[in-house]
């Protein structure tokens, strides 16, 4: 079986794929997450995009400007789209306003000269942008790497973000590393695509062209079933916690705050809210009928930790606790730690090992055999 036909079923494959997971979180998203709806129309535009790529290897397709079309519009709302999903996803529900429709403004380029070739082709015949056809070529394909470069930047950075804000205000390590894969992989396409574009115009590289732009479409086939594994294999990897509740600022006394710590350290002792690996600042802060930010300062000045350290320290108590019960001998380290609150192994090892400075297995062996 020859490179290109290896390649081909590849991307039928995944055009089917993806066709599928796009239906399954659409449906599964619809009325509930809007983060999750724009993820699926990702998956999706993939998917046509793919079939936009292997069409050249049918006769009947071969010559379709529509198909090839459908293709780079696509191309156009890969950067558009992968924003507004980031935005609601770590921002809760985002309605765009008016400057973010500047974002589509390379979209709106390429449409017209799309419909303009597509609906009036004797008047696209008899224009200066057939004359210079090339040219026209050369400025829509370095427009799109350059809008997708952009936005792949970006979505570092929001990523970034969002990782430094998160041990203020949640208990658990939020679900980015697919997001972080995706990045990668797009970064790569976009890489290797530049590299296809630039060797266009090298004497003696054509062969590496075909060999680039071929293998773009493994990646972009890969990301689709990348896409597919996270979603089926982790059923939370398509969540992740909304933008607390912000409060505007205030002053109390001291005496206000040490009552209020005191408040703290009763409920989780008594009502070990720690135990939900889900909790954040925002539901601890409802729960004792207080302000986010109150409660924030609280547990920084008086105990040194930001909300994410001070919550794993009672989990850590509270694995202590559990695995010295002689009853307990029988279950594994990870099932008591899920049993202490924690929701993955990396979480809890990390913690345990900065808090005590020893693994959970060293711990055991010293004070649990």
């Amino acid at each position: 079986m020859s490179e290109l036909t290896i390649w081909l079923v590849i991307a039928i494959l995944a055009i089917f794929q993806g066709f599928f997971l796009s239906v399954v979180i659409i449906v599964k998203s619809a009325g509930k997450n809007s983060a999750n709806l724009l993820l699926g129309l990702f998956i999706l535009l993939i998917s046509l995009s793919l079939i936009g790529r292997i069409s050249p290897n049918f006769s009947a397709l071969k010559d379709s400007f529509l198909l090839g079309g459908l293709m780079d519009i696509i191309i156009f709302s890969y950067g558009p789209l992968s924003f507004l999903y980031l935005k609601n996803l770590f921002e809760g529900k985002y309605f765009p306003a008016w400057k973010d429709y500047l974002h589509y403004v390379p979209l709106a380029i390429f449409l017209c000269y799309f419909f303009f070739r597509l609906l009036l082709p004797r008047q696209f015949e008899n224009s200066i942008f057939y004359a210079n056809l090339g040219y026209v070529y050369f400025f829509l394909e370095l427009m799109a790497i350059v809008q997708n470069a952009i936005y792949i930047t970006i979505g570092y950075k929001m990523v970034n973000d969002y990782e430094k804000r998160f041990v203020k205000e949640l208990s658990f390590l939020p679900q980015v590393k697919y997001i972080k894969i995706f990045l990668a992989v797009i970064s790569v396409i976009i890489l290797l695509w530049f590299y296809g574009f630039v060797s266009k115009f090298v004497d003696g590289l054509q062969f590496s062209t075909v060999f680039t732009y071929n293998f773009v479409w493994v990646l972009i086939s890969f990301l689709t079933f990348l896409f597919a594994y996270f979603s089926f294999f982790d059923s939370d990897i398509l969540s992740i916690p909304e933008k607390q509740t912000k409060y505007e600022q205030g002053y109390f006394s001291d005496d206000f705050y040490v009552d209020l710590n005191e408040k703290l350290e009763k409920v989780m002792n008594s009502e070990k809210p720690f135990l939900n690996p889900k909790l954040t600042l925002n539901e601890l802060a409802r729960q004792m009928g207080i302000k986010q930010r109150d409660l924030s300062r609280v547990i920084n000045e008086y105990h040194n930790k930001n909300f994410y350290e001070f919550v794993n320290s009672y989990r850590i108590q509270k694995f202590k606790e559990l695995v010295r019960l002689e009853e307990n001998k029988k279950y594994t380290i990870l099932f008591l730690a899920y049993e202490s609150g924690f929701n993955s192994k990396a979480t809890f090892n990390s913690a345990f090992k900065k808090i005590t400075e020893l693994t959970p297995r060293e711990y055991i062996n010293k004070f649990a055999s």
